[in-house]
């Protein structure tokens, strides 16, 4: 994990089988607003998925098929209940 003196962040994990290159994410304080912006210029983006006392995250493809990630902070997201 990296951070660059401030709020600019990046990780190294090894390769879960796609292909090779960076995941780009895109800070918001509104993901399904920008999700919704998404499909509508054409692109296809999954709902939103909560990642449990971090925020939301949506998995994102242009028209083109690139692939860049949504993300929203939001502590409050509940754990899975045990």
């Amino acid at each position: 994990m990296t951070k660059a003196g401030g709020d600019p962040g990046g990780a190294i994990y090894k390769s879960d089988g796609r292909e090779p290159g960076p995941i780009v994410y895109f800070d918001t304080d509104d993901v399904e607003a920008h999700i919704a912006r998404v499909r509508e210029l054409g692109g296809q983006a999954e709902d939103k998925m909560p990642i449990p006392g971090v925020g939301w995250m949506s998995t994102c493809h242009d028209t083109e098929g690139n692939e860049v990630r949504l993300f929203q902070s939001d502590e409050s997201v509940p754990h899975p209940e045990s």
